[in-house]
């Protein structure tokens, strides 16, 4: 097995544990992963077009795991799923840990991974980091996105 398919499979899991197992961010309520398709009624519902198409590309980004477990076989789809990784890992560090705003209703789109914890203390895991309210999560799925990006660059060749 090449190094470019063990970083792959590396990258997946950490992004998927990061979206199902542990949260983004904890200031008065907790977001993570499934709190997004959780929300998902809501966010169609609601008519606002940023925010049904910000909504989309969170999903792709909760889900990017799977693409980049699936690019152990193709490149392209661990390259494609890294990068929504990194979207979603790096505007999640922007606005929750280094507080930096990106306009108001960007900033209030990060709204849809709020959601009541499945077990409560249990799932999601809350570990706050101390940089502004970001915990864990945020950077396990910058971390998954990297090593996927490494290993889809790298190539999959056996």
């Amino acid at each position: 097995m090449g190094a470019g398919k063990i970083l792959c499979i590396i990258g997946g899991l950490i992004s998927l544990v990061a979206t199902l197992f542990f949260s983004f961010f904890s200031s008065p309520s907790i977001g993570y992963g499934i709190g997004l398709f959780l929300n998902f009624a809501t966010i169609f519902s609601s008519g606002n077009i940023l925010g049904i198409v910000f909504g989309i590309l969170y999903a792709i980004g909760v889900v990017s795991g799977l693409f980049i477990l699936i690019g152990a076989q193709s490149r392209a789809l661990a390259i494609i799923g890294s990068i929504f990784a990194l979207l979603l890992g790096v505007l999640l560090l922007l606005i929750t840990g280094l507080a930096i705003s990106l306009g108001a209703d960007i900033d209030s789109t990060l709204s849809f991974f709020i959601a009541a914890p499945l077990v409560d203390g249990i799932i999601p895991f809350e570990l706050a980091l101390g940089l502004g309210s970001m915990s864990l999560g945020t950077v396990l799925l910058v971390g998954g996105g990297v090593l996927g990006l490494i290993g889809g660059i790298v190539g999959t060749s056996d």
